[in-house]
């Protein structure tokens, strides 16, 4: 278990890295440009996210179970006809992008679109071409390669973002900044990728996975493309309905605070290289061990951050966004109610069982409901009928997820909840979220109103959480084991 805590850890750090410094550029470009450039921007991210997710086809996370099913010398060939599979797609998505922008432009009632998506189209072909490469590196037992590819990647996204409008380039100079960061990330990726595994390349024609690969992983392309329409459904239609400057409200209250691929998609890679040997191996019992602990460790910071922003959630969005973006609390109220949810990785368990198309199945579910439900609440409450939707459809299809987990493995829904210590945890994010409520400050300064009371959350919740046992021995070793690698002169000096 530790091992298993220990290799997520790197991939943890890795993506807070990544998400912190993304959460971030955000909050600087809302004082770089006015409204309706940010929402022009926030179109230009809509469209590149909902054609990279559609387009990538699941293949990446294909790795995860051929590379457990595969031969050693094999994998190398595993390795680059995957990147030849992600060029293509990703050369028929930059051309797909480039082609309907003048039709993209018209529906999303924005001039400024169609000459902004001719340049991106260049990022999203070269984006999606090198996707696969962190999830090689995890299947190859690579997490420390994997941290710091992620970290520069990071910094460096980061730097061509803001540095053209720090310069005066405006809107325009973003786009061209972030083609540039794309053309020298494919580079990067693919010489490495060819660098590590030509010498041990062999029998590429006797060796093909294209089409066992396409196999498997289109019906999570499918399920991701589902996915997408459905997570992404609602901004879409309040772009569709509102104007560049609502938009940039709607997208500001939105914001999905990304806990969930900082911890749950680094737990859930792990979990696909784990899970498929253990099944292979009818080890159910081991398994939900596992599942269990995860889902109690996410928990431990999940519920608490859910409980904190729920009562900050104006002070959090007025603090990042400023005043102007005041309107957009509303929104995130609603949409932190995404949160608790983030404690499940329901997704894995069928694909380690190779059923993949159970995935693809309740995504066209969630899909229909939520554009049903989601242009009828529009109608009624405007755009926060399309948050409220979002979330509802969200619980509903959890359920349904966590039987069909539980049926494959063979267990009840509920033996895969560590019911007793999500309470305990419960517990203490609430009390703590009424201790920070009592010492919350009457000061008009938004840094104050919002950091005060975190510090006293923060104190409230581990003192309240180790009082009622939510925190095990191998927590405080773990804790204790990730302080060591992060900042090894925490053990004391050293003697020669």
């Amino acid at each position: 278990m530790d091992s298993l805590s220990d290799k997520a850890g790197f991939l943890i750090v890795a993506n807070l890295i990544k998400y912190a410094i993304g959460f971030l550029v955000p909050v600087a470009m809302v004082r770089l440009l006015n409204q309706h450039d940010y929402g022009t921007y926030q179109q230009v991210l809509l469209i590149g996210n909902a054609v990279i997710g559609v387009m990538v086809l699941g293949i990446p996370t294909s790795i995860y179970y051929f590379h457990h099913h595969t031969e050693r010398g094999e994998q190398p060939v595993l390795a680059l006809q995957t990147g030849v599979l992600l060029a293509g797609a990703g050369l028929i998505a930059g051309l797909v992008v480039a082609l309907m922008s003048p039709w993209l432009a018209v529906r999303m009632n924005n001039p400024a679109l169609q000459s902004l998506l001719h340049i991106y189209a260049l990022y999203i072909g070269l984006f999606i071409a090198c996707e696969y490469f962190m999830h090689w590196l995890v299947s190859e037992n690579r997490y420390r390669a994997a941290l710091g590819w992620e970290s520069a990647d990071t910094f460096m996204r980061a730097t061509v973002l803001l540095l053209p409008l720090w310069l005066g380039f405006e809107l325009t100079g973003v786009v061209i900044a972030a083609a540039v960061y794309a053309a020298v990330r494919f580079s990067a990726r693919t010489g490495f990728i060819w660098r590590t595994v030509r010498g041990a390349v062999t029998g590429w024609t006797r060796h093909t996975f294209a089409r066992s690969q396409l196999r498997y992983s289109i019906p999570l392309g499918l399920t991701s493309c589902v996915g997408l329409i459905n997570g992404l459904a609602d901004r879409v239609l309040v772009a569709a309905y509102f104007s560049p400057a609502q938009f940039a409200i709607y997208a500001v209250g939105a914001l999905e605070i990304p806990l969930d691929v900082i911890f749950q998609t680094s737990v859930a890679n792990v979990l696909r290289a784990t899970f498929p040997r253990l099944i292979r191996e009818g080890n159910m019992t081991e398994l939900v061990q596992v599942w269990r602990e995860t889902v109690r460790k996410l928990a431990l910071v999940v519920l608490p951050s859910f409980a904190f922003l729920l009562t900050f959630s104006h002070e959090f969005v007025v603090l990042l966004f400023t005043g102007d973006y005041a309107g957009s609390a509303g929104v995130f109220r609603i949409y932190l109610f995404l949160m608790p949810l983030q404690i499940l990785v329901l997704s894995v368990i069928p694909q380690a069982f190779g059923r993949t198309r159970i995935n693809l199945y309740l995504a066209l579910i969630s899909m229909i409901i939520n554009l049903v439900l989601c242009v009828a609440l529009i109608d009624i409450i405007g755009f926060y009928g399309a948050a409220l939707s979002t979330v509802s459809v969200a619980y509903l299809m959890s359920g349904i997820y966590l039987r069909v987990a539980a049926r494959l493995i063979g267990v009840r829904a509920m033996e895969l909840l560590p019911l007793a210590a999500l309470t305990r945890i419960g517990l203490s994010a609430a009390a703590a979220a009424v201790c920070a409520q009592l010492f919350r400050p009457a000061s008009s300064i938004p840094s104050v109103d919002f950091i005060v009371p975190g510090m006293v959350f923060a104190i409230a919740y581990f003192a309240i959480a180790a009082l009622l046992g939510a925190f095990t021995v191998g927590d405080r070793r773990l804790a204790r084991r990730w302080i060591l690698k992060l900042i090894p002169a925490y053990s004391g000096p050293r003697t020669l």
